[in-house]
C-alpha cells in the first residue's frame, strides 16, 4: 500500500476523552461528595446506588436522584463552610455529567473541544453559586439577621441568574435575519 493511500485511510481527530471515562466519573464524583458531606452511612449508600444507576442507565435519571439523596443526607448533618462550598461544586458536576451521559456512548469518544461550552457553563454557574453559598452561610451564622439577610441574598442570586439568562438568550445582531 502506498504512503498516500495509507494517509487517506486514517482519520485524525483532536484530543478526545473516551465515553467510558465520562460514565465512570458520575459515581466517582458522587462518592467523593457522599464521603465529604454525608455522615449517615445509609444515605452514602443511597447516593452511590443512584449514581451507579445513572451511570449504567442514564435515562433513569439516577444521577439526579443521587443529588437528592446527597441533599437529604447533607441536611441531616451540619457540614462546615468549606465542605458545603465543595458540595455545591460537586453537585453541579453531577448535574452536568447526568445531562451528558444520555448522549455519550460507552465506546465512543468525545472531542474535548465539544465539551468547552459545557465547561464554560459549569464555571459560570460556579462563579455565581460559590459567592452566594458563602454569603448565605455567613448570614445564617450571624446572630439575629439570618432570615432577612438570607432572603435578600437569595433575591440577589435570582436576579443575577435572570440577568445571565437574559443576556444569553438575547438575539445577536445579524444571526436572527
Amino acid at each position: 500500500m502506498s504512503a498516500r493511500r495509507r494517509d487517506l485511510d486514517e482519520i485524525r481527530t483532536p484530543p478526545a476523552v473516551p465515553g467510558v471515562v465520562l460514565h465512570l466519573l458520575l459515581p466517582l464524583v458522587a462518592a467523593i461528595a457522599a464521603q465529604a458531606g454525608v455522615d449517615i452511612i445509609g444515605w452514602r449508600i443511597a447516593v452511590l446506588a443512584c449514581a451507579a444507576l445513572g451511570m449504567l442507565f442514564p435515562q433513569t435519571l439516577g444521577g439526579w436522584l443521587s443529588i437528592g439523596c446527597l441533599a437529604i443526607g447533607m441536611l441531616l448533618g451540619e457540614p462546615e463552610l468549606g465542605t458545603t462550598m465543595l458540595l455545591v461544586l460537586l453537585v453541579h458536576l453531577i448535574h452536568v455529567l447526568s445531562a451528558l451521559l444520555p448522549v455519550v456512548p460507552w465506546r465512543g469518544r468525545v472531542v474535548l473541544i465539544a465539551l468547552r461550552p459545557t465547561l464554560r457553563r459549569l464555571l459560570l454557574g460556579q462563579l455565581i453559586a460559590q459567592p452566594v453559598t458563602l454569603g448565605v452561610l455567613l448570614v445564617q451564622r450571624a446572630e439575629g439577621t439570618a432570615i432577612g439577610g438570607a432572603v435578600l441574598l437569595g433575591a440577589a442570586a435570582v436576579l443575577a441568574l435572570v440577568v445571565v439568562f437574559l443576556r444569553g438568550s438575547a438575539p445577536r445582531g445579524d444571526a436572527m435575519r
